[in-house]
């Protein structure tokens, strides 16, 4: 059984982490951002051997950290081969652990959710309380469609979020009966205010 870890990396804006165990002490990231510190901190507290990442979007506030781990060792798995057709799957085992990526688009037009177990890590396209912003690369329609998928699967599953919008984890079906929910102007202006900030520190667009 694998274990997760949720980190909260803080980042761009309440993001999260995860560091999942698998067999023989090795073990895998999905987004690697935020604070390096907090991951490093949590990989040597759980006596783990980094040995891959995985990715749900490519906005930067996910992916800051990537390269960093990737010279420690620890490959990105992209799966790039599936982002051609919506819900298009394609199932790897890391670190003993078996990982069902699936196309999801709509946030980003490269976003993927990942299945492990009884868990679905859905980055930015679902959170605990509402869905990610299509302002940024992404995609209204196919955004709705996506989200209709999800429904196919089962309702118990546990959702692990991107950021702590509305809560830290809860069911795939609270989550979804929670999707309606959008950011208002006060919001909206937030991210558009952090993104602004973000592109300025960093030199280049999000």
């Amino acid at each position: 059984m694998v274990k997760i870890v949720q980190i909260n990396v803080k980042g761009f804006d309440n993001n999260f982490s995860y560091l999942l165990i698998g067999k023989n002490n090795e073990s895998f990231l999905i987004d690697a951002t935020g604070s390096k510190e907090e991951i490093e901190k949590t990989i040597l507290k759980n006596k783990v051997v980094l040995v891959a990442q995985l990715l749900t979007h490519n906005h930067p506030d996910h992916c800051e950290l990537i390269p960093y781990f990737e010279s420690k060792g620890a490959k990105l798995i992209n799966f790039k081969e599936i982002e051609n057709v919506p819900f298009a799957e394609k199932v790897v085992e890391i670190a003993g652990v078996k990982v069902r990526a699936i196309f999801t688009p709509g946030h980003l037009n490269d976003a993927k959710c990942f299945i492990i177990e009884n868990n679905i890590f859905s980055g930015d396209t679902l959170f605990v309380r509402g869905i990610g912003t299509t302002a940024y690369g992404g995609n209204d329609a196919l955004l709705k469609k996506t989200l209709e998928y999800l429904r196919t699967f089962n309702p118990k599953m546990i959702l692990w979020p991107g950021h702590d919008y509305g809560g830290t984890t809860s069911t795939l079906k609270q989550a979804l009966d929670n999707s309606h929910i959008k950011p208002g102007k006060k919001a909206r202006d937030n991210i558009k205010k952090k993104v602004g900030e973000y592109e300025k520190v960093r030199g280049k667009k999000y």
